[in-house]
């Protein structure tokens, strides 16, 4: 299916989601713009936890693997500009003891 090139992250258009964030934005359509994709598609995508942010590279994942689906020719071009890799770093948990996951409480000699 041939689309126009729009962009609907929960049920609103990407530039007012992301708050006109030229860099998020940009996160966003770097897999389309890759494959030289930019105004065969539209995209509507669901987003939810984290800040937005993390939402824009995780919707960046999630189209640079459904356009994989695609056609597997896609893959050389993605994996080449990193669109296909999943930033694995995730939240220290808190320590027993600890304020943080690592500030230990004021230290007093006496």
């Amino acid at each position: 299916m041939e689309g126009t090139g729009k962009f609907i992250i929960n049920y609103r258009d990407a530039k007012e989601y992301l708050q006109g964030n030229p860099l998020w934005l940009q996160y966003v359509k770097v897999p389309l713009v890759t494959l030289g994709y930019e105004t065969s598609y539209d995209v509507f995508v669901k987003a939810h936890g984290g800040g937005l942010s993390g939402q824009a590279q995780a919707i960046s994942l999630g189209i640079a693997r459904a356009l994989l689906k695609v056609s597997a020719d896609h893959r050389s071009p993605l994996k080449k500009e990193g669109l296909l890799t999943r930033d694995s770093r995730v939240v220290e948990r808190k320590k027993v003891g600890l304020k943080k996951a690592r500030k230990a409480p004021q230290f007093s000699k006496r």
